[in-house]
């Protein structure tokens, strides 16, 4: 989930979850920056850990669909907690604040449980 984990949340901060939402591809490669090709790569990547429902649109014309399966502060609480266990303490702060500041507090109570 880490590889691919910032770019599920700016997923997030572009649509609603558990919405099934119609976007192009190119849409998605824009938002990221990143070459059509690479963003079929993370689509595909994180469809395969179910992170996220993809339906590609076949055809000319019609759009792919996606759904978000996880809420966002779940996501970044999690990738905080991979930072800590990899001993990268700053970017787990980082990840928080930089994605969801609100969920700082519950991250602290957990960093500072000793049976961590």
């Amino acid at each position: 989930m880490m590889r691919y984990g910032t770019y599920y949340l700016q997923l997030c901060d572009l649509f609603s979850t558990e919405d099934l939402i119609e976007v192009p591809l190119t849409r998605l490669a824009e938002e990221w920056k990143i070459t059509t090709r690479y963003a079929k790569k993370i689509i595909q990547e994180l469809h395969k850990q179910q992170i996220i429902e993809w339906t590609p649109g076949r055809g000319r014309g019609n759009l792919s669909k996606l759904r978000l399966l996880y809420d966002k502060h779940e996501v970044v609480i999690g990738l905080a907690k991979e930072h800590v266990r990899k001993r990268k303490i700053q970017e787990a702060f980082s990840v928080i604040q930089t994605h969801a500041p609100e969920v700082k507090e519950n991250f602290v109570d957990w960093l500072s449980d000793p049976s961590l």
